[in-house]
């Protein structure tokens, strides 16, 4: 039975997540962030100053009422950084104050470094709002102080969202104020492409030379390692070689780094080490913001009412609404059409379609692949632990998105029984109620994520198309 103080510190938890929203509460009082009560007094303690500069800039009124309300008094709220993560981490500075360079990113002789590759994205041109300002600000700090602020960084989030903007915008940043650094930056598939190769041809020891020796290594697409087995061992030994020598790693994910079935909990241990962001998709006037900036570049006047029916009807990722920017612009140029809704609303019509609700058959497929399991077997009898729980989400993700009845759901999933398909649901939905976890087997072992962030990545990643 919990203590009158955990029912309490339980309490004040919820409260907070429901005045800030579920994906705020994860990102800043997730599992590195504490709280203590002593009577009125709330400490929160947090693993670095920025973290708690935000909260106590953003979230104190919140903490005040919420503590408030369970305590009954008028609280007095404490935030501070944690000493054991000071000790062991070094306490990151404030994103605010730019601390000083590293003092070990260069030591030895000078090398020889690589021609840069030319990156299109700019933090200056990135469009920040609610959804993104944190990974907007975290990379800023890393652009300040590379190998100091936030030595390691994990981008993740749906695909389009702005992720690989904001990775070329940390390299472009670090080659204007420290040009002395080196910098590597390329795709997870990029990077797998070329470990194949220097093993092959016996050049391994060039291929790990030119990877652990840099100020700065930043990999996009990172879950393009996902059933790769050498290679992931490879990178981890990057990795690991990297932070030894106080360097810095970036990389973004189309997932949270948990979410990532095949991925070795070796390595997955030490990426949830790093600093971990989600970025979401944009809001309504961050989508018309974006359009107007793409459309002044183009020289495009985009008509008030065009701005806001284009930020209404394209809502899943910014690549969307850039497309159908273009294709509009492009339309009315080759039909001498002015710019109306009428052609806006003729031009958008396969965008808004794309969007229809997925597929039964889709949401099944794309389950299975990311339980590492086949969508044959999700209709077999097998009672595999990472079979039944892959076949539970996708009967009820199924039942969520389309209109089957208990008992057409069971007979694409096999020819199951209705009961089995409602029993399924409902052990999903009460994980979900009671804040529980879902776990399953994988190749490197027992996988266990929370059920809320497993499925809210899930149908980000329907929400995608990204259903394969």
């Amino acid at each position: 039975m919990e203590s009158p103080v955990t029912e309490k510190l339980c309490a004040i938890r919820e409260k907070v997540a429901d005045r800030i929203g579920a994906n705020r509460y994860r990102t800043w009082f997730g599992g590195s962030t504490d709280f203590q009560l002593d009577g009125g007094n709330l400490a929160v303690t947090v693993p670095n100053e920025f973290v708690g500069n935000w909260i106590s800039t953003n979230y104190m009124p919140h903490l005040i009422e919420a503590t408030r309300e369970v305590v009954g008094t008028e609280p007095r709220i404490a935030v501070h950084v944690s000493e054991e993560r000071s000790r062991t981490r070094g306490t990151e500075p404030p994103s605010s104050v730019p601390p000083p360079a590293s003092p070990h990113l260069h030591v030895g002789r000078p090398r020889q470094k690589e021609p840069s590759p030319t990156l299109r994205g700019e933090l200056e041109s990135f469009v920040v709002g609610p959804s993104n300002e944190l990974a907007y600000s975290v990379v800023s700090a890393v652009v300040r102080a590379p190998g100091e602020a936030f030595k390691h960084l994990v981008l993740h989030g749906g695909c389009g969202l702005g992720k690989t903007h904001l990775l070329h915008g940390i390299c472009n940043g670090v080659s204007r104020a420290r040009p002395d650094l080196e910098w590597r930056y390329l795709s997870g598939e990029e990077f797998t492409n070329e470990f194949v190769y220097a093993v092959k041809s016996g050049r391994i020891d060039l291929f790990r030379g030119r990877f652990r020796n840099v100020d700065l290594l930043v990999i996009d697409d990172i879950h393009f390692l996902a059933n790769k087995k050498a290679t992931q061992e490879e990178f981890l030994h990057t990795f690991n070689a990297i932070d030894a020598s106080g360097k810095a790693v970036v990389l973004s994910s189309d997932r949270h780094p948990r979410g990532i079935a095949t991925l070795s909990e070796p390595l997955i241990n030490r990426l949830i080490a790093a600093m971990v962001v989600e970025v979401n998709r944009p809001d309504f006037a961050t989508r018309r913001e974006i359009l107007r900036r793409r459309a002044a570049a183009m020289l495009c006047e985009l008509p008030e009412d065009i701005l806001d029916f284009l930020a209404q009807r394209i809502t899943r990722n910014v690549r969307e609404l850039e497309g159908a920017l273009y294709k509009l612009a492009a339309f009315a140029s080759l039909t001498k059409e002015p710019l109306g809704l009428d052609l806006a609303r003729r031009t958008v019509e396969d965008y808004v379609t794309a969007a229809r609700p997925p597929e039964a058959a889709e949401i099944a497929r794309m389950v299975a692949a990311h339980f590492g399991v086949t969508a044959e077997a999700l209709r077999s009898n097998s009672r595999d632990r990472s079979v039944t729980q892959a076949r539970s989400v996708a009967m009820f993700l199924i039942r969520k998105h389309t209109r089957l009845s208990f008992p057409e759901i069971g007979r694409l999933m096999g020819n199951k029984q209705h009961s089995t398909v409602i029993m399924a649901a409902r052990r999903v939905q009460e994980a979900l109620d009671r804040r529980g976890t879902l776990a399953w087997k994988t190749p490197s072992g027992l996988r266990e994520v929370a059920a809320q962030d497993l499925l809210d990545e899930l149908e980000q990643r329907l929400a995608c198309g990204d259903n394969d």
